[in-house]
């Protein structure tokens, strides 16, 4: 539940409006003689339940159209921008399909390095920064399914992932190292 809620953002703040601004009309008119204290929470909520097309009414000729419009614009937009992230076939969870993402990237950097080594494209003083490179690959990879076997035998994961995450990290501080020294 939680995942489509933040995977569409707008629509749950549409919704979340819509809700307390029928809970704010269904609100009784305050009594003549009733509390000041009600009377201000009225107006207040009323006032930030109100919009733009309710606030100035036909004071600004032409606002009803505009306002739709820019409404219509900003819907597309905003639903647009959402961040997605697919999950691989095959992958446990969220968390399982980035760790694989991120073995991907170490993997084409360290086979990128090993053909520049090769071709003799590689700085002699990188070679510290590769070899460091595959055995942060190597130390990641077994972390990783470590935590893929936890989650498939419903094993208590929160160790293994802390240590995939750490790991995972280290990784992307050997690629970054590697990238300084060409």
């Amino acid at each position: 539940m939680f995942e489509l809620l933040t995977e569409h953002q707008f629509w749950t703040a549409v919704a979340i409006y819509w809700i307390f601004s029928a809970a704010v009309s269904s609100m009784p008119d305050p009594a003549g003689n009733g509390s000041s204290g009600y009377l201000w929470l009225y107006r207040f909520l009323h006032t930030i339940a109100g919009n733009i097309t309710t606030a100035f009414g036909s004071k600004i000729p032409g606002l009803k159209t505009f306002t739709l419009l820019l409404v219509a614009l900003l819907a597309a937009a905003t639903s647009a921008c959402a961040a997605r992230y697919t999950i691989h076939p095959g992958a446990l969870n969220k968390t399982d399909s980035a760790a694989y993402d991120i073995l991907l990237v170490a993997e084409t950097a360290i086979d990128q390095a090993r053909l520049d080594y090769k071709s003799g494209h590689l700085p002699a003083g990188a070679k510290p920064a590769f070899d460091a490179l595959i055995q942060s690959y190597n130390i990641a990879r077994d972390s990783w399914l470590a935590y893929r076997s936890a989650i498939a035998t419903n094993a208590p994961a929160a160790v293994y992932f802390s240590q995939l995450n750490q790991n995972l990290t280290d990784l992307a501080v050997r690629i970054r190292e590697l990238e300084q020294t060409k």
